[in-house]
Order: C-alpha cells, then sequence, then structure tokens
C-alpha cells in the first residue's frame, strides 16, 4: 500500500466518523500540510468518492458514496493483506531462528524488544521447546541504563539467551550488552 493510498484510506475513515471536519483538521489528521490536505479532498471529490454538502456559509459536511465505500473496502483489504503478509513473514523468520536456537540446546529466552516485532515474536513460542521467560522492555533497559549506569538485565541461567529483537535500537542494546560483559551467541542473539 502506498503513503497515498494509506493517507486516502485515512480520509475515508475520517469523513465517515466525523463528517462535519473541516481541512484544517483533516491536514492534523493526515499529518500533512493544508495545502496537500486540500489536493486530497479535490481528488476524492473529483472522483466521486466523497460528496460535500454546505450546511451554512463556510460549513460543509461530507459524506462517502458508494463509490467511495468500494474503494475504502478495496483499500482496507489491501492493507489488511499487506498487515498479515508481513505478520507471516516475522512469523516465519522467528520460527526459524528458534528452530535454530533449539537445535543449540537454548531452553529459555529472554525477548528484548518493543511493539509489534515483539508481539509477533511472542507467538512464535508454541510449537517449540523453548519457553519465552520474559519480554524485556528496550526503552526502559536503555532509561535505566542511561540513568544509573545499572540496567536491570535478568540473570541468565544455562541454556538461556536474551534475543534481541530491535530494529531501532540495535546498535546501542548490543553496545550495552557487551559493556555488561555478555557475549554474542553465548549470552545474547539478534533477530535477524
Amino acid at each position: 500500500m502506498t503513503p497515498e493510498e494509506l493517507r486516502t484510506l485515512t480520509l475515508f475513515n475520517t469523513v465517515e466518523s466525523r463528517p462535519e471536519i473541516n481541512q484544517r483538521q483533516l491536514a492534523q489528521e493526515l499529518d500533512v500540510s493544508l495545502g496537500l490536505a486540500n489536493t486530497y479532498f479535490q481528488r476524492v471529490l473529483k472522483k466521486g468518492w466523497v460528496r460535500a454538502q454546505q450546511v451554512k456559509p463556510r460549513r460543509w459536511l461530507y459524506f462517502l458514496t458508494p463509490q467511495g465505500v468500494l474503494e475504502k473496502s478495496r483499500l482496507s483489504l489491501s492493507y489488511l493483506h499487506r498487515t498479515l503478509e508481513s505478520f507471516r513473514e516475522l512469523k516465519s523468520k522467528g520460527d526459524e531462528q528458534l528452530s535454530i536456537l533449539s537445535e543449540k540446546g537454548v531452553q529459555g529466552i529472554h525477548l528484548c524488544g518493543e511493539d509489534d516485532l515483539t508481539e509477533v515474536l511472542s507467538y512464535c513460542f508454541s510449537g517449540f521447546e523453548i519457553e519465552l521467560l520474559s519480554v524485556i522492555s528496550e526503552k526502559s533497559l536503555l532509561a535505566n541504563s542511561a540513568s544509573d549506569g545499572n540496567p536491570s538485565l535478568p540473570e541468565l541461567k544455562s541454556g538461556e539467551r536474551i534475543l534481541l529483537a530491535s530494529l531501532e535500537h540495535r546498535a546501542s542494546l548490543t553496545e550495552l550488552l557487551t559493556q555488561q560483559g555478555l557475549k554474542k551467541n553465548q549470552h545474547w542473539v539478534l533477530f535477524s
């Protein structure tokens, strides 16, 4: 889904839930300039996806037309398909990584990361003999390290590893773990 399609879908959802919205509010909702919001509005009006009705001078209500509802459905399905495709790809990579760790005798994982990637990886543990021991917030770990120099890391037992599932702070976390005397592949591994 292109950024333009995503903005169009957001415009449809916004108009549907708030027909009285003005273009300045829409610009904030779409996170674009007022001029670009006006361009998007003119485009969907011209294509017949949205209908405008003047209720007072300088006051308009906006409605999705039947063609707009069809286009919204098409965009929603496209978004859902892309999201599920990404989920399946991440789950497959997670399953592959856990399979490799399982073959190496790893029995427990402390998952370090944030948000969606960590959540997807947590679904991978069913079907493996590896136990998800904890989820470590990467932001909290980095904040604790910055504030007092003492990150709160779990005590690793034999057969346990920290799995770094961070995209944004990967370099900072690997440096932090190395500074704590933890060795790559012996104590921690990167999700790749």
